[in-house]
């Protein structure tokens, strides 16, 4: 009994090392296919893909957000999954399914003529050790800055030299503008899989009223690392 715990061990131990050695062998950044703000200015949707290289088999998500409450819309917010019996097919082919999915739900809502707004000049930005980051933007005349802050907790699994079975993180932004302050997410509510978040670029609506903040978010998968888009929404 000793020696086949010690050899389940050995095996244990020798696919997490092939585990490691494949997820650390790549980074991967998902290609955005259309993203923008509805005609009314209170939703904002953001299609992204991205191919897998060790199954060829492509990752698609969508997310359609309703700006005032930066939550996703009922059935707004979907993901492909695909097997490995699937059929290869392209990132576009992934993506063209989640919009087969949500054209109705996207036609209701004016999704499909799309406004792109103004993507606002960053003039500061600061990070710090344990991942947190401030940054600061302009948002209609010099002297109105929309200032962000993002704060996160990350546990590191054991891949990472931590304790936890897997990646897991949480974030918090907090937005400062004409001295009012709200403040975004909870740094209890960690999400397995990712490993940390970036503010990556801010968005305003076209009537300039909303704001939508694109944050980078790194996962470590099986395959590699993988850099998808988390969508944070606010009014100002």
């Amino acid at each position: 009994m000793r020696s086949i715990s010690l050899l389940s061990f050995s095996l244990a131990a020798s696919g997490l090392l092939l585990l490691n050695t494949i997820a650390l062998a790549g980074s991967l950044r998902t290609n955005r296919r259309l993203s923008g703000f509805s005609p009314d200015n209170n939703r904002y949707i953001y299609l992204e893909s991205y191919q897998n290289p060790v199954s060829e088999l492509p990752e698609a998500k969508i997310q359609i957000i309703n700006i005032l409450s930066n939550t996703c819309v009922e059935n707004g917010c979907l993901e492909t999954e695909y097997g490995q019996d699937s059929p290869k097919i392209s990132p576009k082919a992934a993506e063209d399914e989640l919009l087969k999915k949500t054209v109705a739900l996207r036609q209701s809502l004016g999704l499909t003529r799309l406004k792109v707004g103004t993507r606002l000049p960053l003039v500061f930005r600061a990070k710090q050790a344990d991942g947190s980051e401030l940054i600061k933007v302009i948002v209609k005349q010099p002297n109105q800055v929309l200032q962000l802050r993002l704060t996160q907790e990350s546990v590191p699994s054991v891949l990472r030299k931590g304790n936890a079975d897997l990646d897991r993180a949480s974030m918090r932004l907090e937005a400062t503008y004409n001295f009012r302050k709200r403040s975004l997410g909870y740094l209890y509510n960690h999400q397995e899989g990712v490993q940390k978040y970036s503010i990556r670029e801010v968005r305003l609506s076209p009537n300039q009223r909303n704001v939508v903040v694109l944050i980078d978010t790194t996962k470590q998968t099986w395959q590699g690392v993988v850099q998808t888009t988390s969508v944070q929404t606010f009014p100002l």
